[in-house]
């Protein structure tokens, strides 16, 4: 026998999850708070399990919530490309929710939305800016649909669309300057700032595998306060080349042996998504690569570092 289940239910279930409160998605959605909730209530007697958790301040889901979370995605997902299908639109439309590691969202981004409004002018786009485990965790939970990151998952269908070469970042005046290239080794007892955007796990574990130990200073998360940190000569950083987007005041050298990044674009699998959420998937894949103008690699130093 199945549950009757209605699809205000299963929009208020996932509004709520999205945006993190009943209110909240009875704001998105055009209905009260209290209609939302009994929506939510109304879904779990009828598949008879407890969905949510409400804390004082969270809202935590169960076991069983999260699987109905990605069924009611789907069906929902269905729907719409259900009534795309039937002409019920003359020109795509809808809402497609991305997140995107802060590199990608500054300098690849704005290319990708640009021909997305080109070609589908009715379709909007709502970002979510993260790091790489948190981005790949939005499309896990359907929080986002697409995520551009570098951290994939087993679960996840992953098409990679950038890839560029981490880089010693160093202030202007540094004495590795001199060099061409530097080794992870040569790292070894200097002041070190680190990126908290996800990938600091990894450049730990290179450094100790090269058994260098640069003394770790600080933990940074944005990558415009992290370059002007080392910019103050704070220390020095390892970064990817894409989040290298200020060149003042700093110098760029190559690592010896060479790290590469690769970014993919992570979703559910493809019959899960939504008609605009695989328009602009595949816009992202035929796209070619061709992010904001980046400084060039090697020992450089900014011009307002050489009229010093």
């Amino acid at each position: 026998m199945f549950p009757n289940v209605s699809l205000v239910q299963l929009r208020c279930f996932a509004g709520v999850v999205e945006h993190g409160g009943f209110t909240a998605a009875a704001d998105r959605l055009c209905l009260s708070q209290s209609a939302v909730s009994q929506a939510v209530a109304g879904l779990e007697r009828a598949l008879e399990a407890k969905l949510l958790l409400r804390g004082r301040d969270t809202l935590v889901l169960t076991v069983a919530g999260e699987k109905a979370l990605a069924e009611a995605r789907a069906t929902l997902a269905a729907v719409s490309r259900l009534a795309s299908c039937a002409g019920q639109a003359e020109e795509l439309n809808g809402v497609v929710r991305i997140g995107v590691v802060q590199s990608a969202a500054i300098r690849l981004l704005p290319a990708w939305l640009r021909r997305l409004r080109a070609e589908y002018p009715r379709v909007t786009v709502t970002l979510y800016e993260g790091t790489d485990p948190e981005v790949t965790g939005w499309v896990q939970a359907g929080i986002v649909e697409i995520g551009i990151t570098s951290r994939t998952h087993p679960d996840l269908a992953a098409r990679p669309v950038y890839s560029d070469d981490y880089l010693a970042v160093l202030p202007a005046s540094h004495p590795l300057t001199s060099r061409s290239t530097v080794s992870l080794k040569a790292l070894d007892g200097q002041r070190m700032l680190l990126s908290g955007g996800g990938c600091e796990t990894l450049i730990q574990e290179l450094l100790a595998a090269a058994a260098s130990h640069p003394e770790i200073v600080c933990l940074v998360r944005d990558n415009a306060t992290l370059l002007g940190m080392v910019r103050e000569g704070l220390g020095l950083t390892i970064m990817p080349e894409l989040a290298v987007d200020d060149a003042d005041g700093i110098a760029t050298l190559c690592l010896e042996p060479a790290l590469r990044r690769t970014l993919h674009a992570v979703t559910l699998p493809t019959e899960a998504l939504a008609p605009a959420a695989l328009a602009l998937l595949r816009l992202i894949e035929t796209s070619p690569p061709c992010p904001s103008p980046a400084p060039a690699r090697g020992a450089r130093r900014s011009r307002r570092a050489a009229r010093d």
